[in-house]
């Protein structure tokens, strides 16, 4: 007969007094550059890499850039990237570490029901990672690829706007666009 586990004894950790709980970063705090100022433009780059990862217009891009730090410089430091894995993504308080799990676990789930002989479980960056962050932040990838203004700060200033200001992606336009009288 299996003997009952005895009760642990309390840790440190358990008898430290709780710390007051971290603020909440939300998706307004990253548009609105409270990380900092160009904060919401290298997300916006890091998806526009990813989706043309393979595209040689990228390349391109990525071999003409002459400021060398762009070349190892990551996209984010790693006290941004914790507060962009800890931003709240919805009302039910998801994380967006979380909310691209979840959506990275289902497409695993997916492929493994369709790729079952070829084997090949892959995650594709523009197929798969791009569309999960984009739509967790709430950025329309559709409008980003037709956002030409932004392809060319994007091609001419890497992650580095150098004192721009971005203003962000064009807006929707709901006009007709073949007008005819």
């Amino acid at each position: 007969m299996a003997t009952p586990p005895e009760p642990f004894e309390m840790t440190d950790i358990q008898a430290r007094p709780r710390s007051p709980p971290t603020p909440l970063v939300t998706l307004s705090d990253l548009k609105e550059s409270s990380i900092s100022p160009t904060f919401w433009y290298r997300v916006h780059v890091l998806l526009f890499d990813l989706k043309n990862f393979n595209n040689a217009s990228s390349k391109k891009r990525l071999d003409k850039v002459t400021d060398p730090s762009y070349i190892d410089k990551p996209y984010f430091s790693p006290e941004e990237a914790e507060k962009i894995k800890n931003i709240v993504t919805d009302t039910s308080g998801k994380t967006f570490s979380e909310t691209l799990e979840e959506g990275l676990n289902e497409r695993l789930e997916r492929r493994k029901k369709k790729r079952v002989q070829s084997g090949d479980f892959r995650v594709c960056a523009a197929h798969d990672l791009a569309p999960l962050i984009a739509s967790a932040l709430g950025i329309d990838l559709k409008q980003m690829e037709k956002d030409k203004d932004f392809a060319k700060v994007v091609e001419e200033k890497g992650l580095n706007l150098r004192g721009e200001i971005w203003g962000g992606l064009k807006k929707k336009s709901f006009a007709p666009k073949n007008k005819r009288r």
